[in-house]
């Protein structure tokens, strides 16, 4: 289990099988002869078009679902920036699928504050409405299973019937309660729907581990506990990277082949897949490189020492430090997660999941006012003991110690818990036949 906890967690029954995500993998065998039906098989991923984080780790389950059986025939549909990393793989969009408006940018006006009034928020839900009806025949093509993580058109628009015959995968399915009476209030209105809406779902898979949930309460103090309507309506199977693990090449491999030296000391800055302020942080590192360099060689003893940002496909921005290097949209994150001594990032959910399992160091900067953000580095920081900076008040000083400091530490991969990739191709092999 980790953390010294006890977990007493059980998991509904999906199609034939039943996972815990902390018992060893069932590692199917090579070449499908566990699971002859994939042997003709014909899926469907519909990636959350939110950022990068959902298609990364779909891709990786696609990857993973070719190695158990190279002749499964794979079909994609979603929004950008989602389709051009599934392009950049080398994957193929279904036939029939439009050209879908993104949520992106509508996740971006919130946070940023561009969206705000009721008529200009109902406007740009109905884009998932939008969404639906444009692809709703799909779904009726023919396909062993369609796949869709937090492809939030589904929830909000298909109707139940549709819902029962797709795998849905979320690690969100309760928002915790902030202190400000607003922001609960938001919160009280969200969990009651997805407490209602997910659970019309016949085959849910959260991709988290139910640890992160605590004692959670749908309503705060009244209510039943999350973790007992997570017993019974999904079945868990920990964190889903965006990374089969024997992806993740060695420390020293990865270095050699971005050139970084023995005795340097690297920073690898990430923001994700939306520009929902990214450039704040990106320029936050930028400004604090010269005190990042001068800590580093007083407190550590390193005269060497590399930045790279990765400012993602949705933020325009170039350094004013010419310590600062940029690689601006690389299609995996593996190589630096391997080669990193420590990361600076934004904490959403596959980021730090990728964190968790790789072991690399990081500073988490959560979006400030972003809830699902706010508690998983909370989350992250109490469990893991990862460092966690406010976006308020971030100065060069703060920042540089926070690196410092984190680059000390050791951090252990807690191998039961990342799995994810190898349980959840095991439950989609697993599944009747449509």
């Amino acid at each position: 289990m980790g953390m010294g906890m006890e977990d007493t967690t059980s998991y509904r029954d999906l199609g034939e099988v039943v996972h815990d995500p902390r018992a060893p993998a069932a590692g199917p065998t090579k070449g499908g002869a566990d699971f002859p039906f994939l042997r003709s098989s014909k899926v469907l991923f519909l990636p959350s078009h939110v950022g990068l984080g959902h298609v990364t780790r779909d891709l990786a389950v696609a990857r993973a679902l070719r190695r158990l059986e190279p002749r499964i025939e794979v079909e994609w549909c979603s929004a950008e920036p989602a389709t051009s990393m599934i392009t950049a793989w080398d994957e193929r969009l279904a036939s029939g699928c439009p050209e879908l408006k993104s949520f992106s940018t509508t996740v971006e006006g919130f946070i940023e504050g561009r969206i705000r009034s009721p008529s200009r928020m109902a406007e740009e839900l109905g884009k998932l409405k939008e969404n639906y009806e444009d692809i709703h025949e799909l779904l009726d093509g023919d396909y062993n299973f369609v796949f869709a993580d937090e492809f939030w058109e589904l929830v909000y628009a298909a109707p139940k019937e549709v819902k029962e015959e797709v795998v849905f995968g979320t690690d969100l399915i309760y928002m915790p309660y902030p202190r400000r009476p607003f922001r609960a209030l938001i919160s009280t209105i969200l969990n009651a729907y997805f407490k209602k809406r997910l659970a019309e779902f016949g085959k849910l898979i959260y991709l988290n581990d139910p640890i992160a949930l605590g004692r959670a309460r749908w309503y705060l103090v009244a209510g039943s506990r999350v973790t007992d309507w997570l017993h019974e309506h999904a079945i868990s199977v920990g964190l889903l990277t965006s990374y089969m693990r024997e992806e993740l090449p060695g420390r020293e491999e990865a270095r050699r082949e971005l050139k970084v030296g023995d005795e340097e000391l690297l920073i690898v800055v990430t923001v994700g897949g939306t520009s929902a302020r990214s450039k704040a942080l990106l320029d936050a590192v930028d400004g604090a490189a010269m005190e990042i360099f001068g800590m580093v060689k007083e407190k550590l003893g390193s005269n060497g020492m590399r930045i790279i940002a990765v400012p993602g496909p949705r933020t325009g921005w170039d350094p004013r430090s010419h310590l600062v290097e940029v690689d601006r949209y690389p299609r995996s994150l593996a190589r630096y997660y391997a080669a990193a001594d420590v990361l600076v990032t934004r904490a959403g959910r596959t980021t730090t999941a990728d964190i968790i399992c790789s072991g690399v160091g990081a500073v988490l900067v959560p979006i400030s006012g972003h809830m699902e953000q706010e508690h998983i580095a909370r989350d992250i920081h109490g469990r893991f003991g990862y460092a966690v900076l406010k976006e308020e008040g971030l100065n060069p000083r703060k920042l540089a110690h926070a690196i410092v400091e984190e680059a000390r530490r050791k951090h252990r991969s807690p191998k039961s818990l990342c799995s994810g990739v190898e349980r959840i191709v095991d439950i989609l092999a697993s599944l009747p036949e449509r």
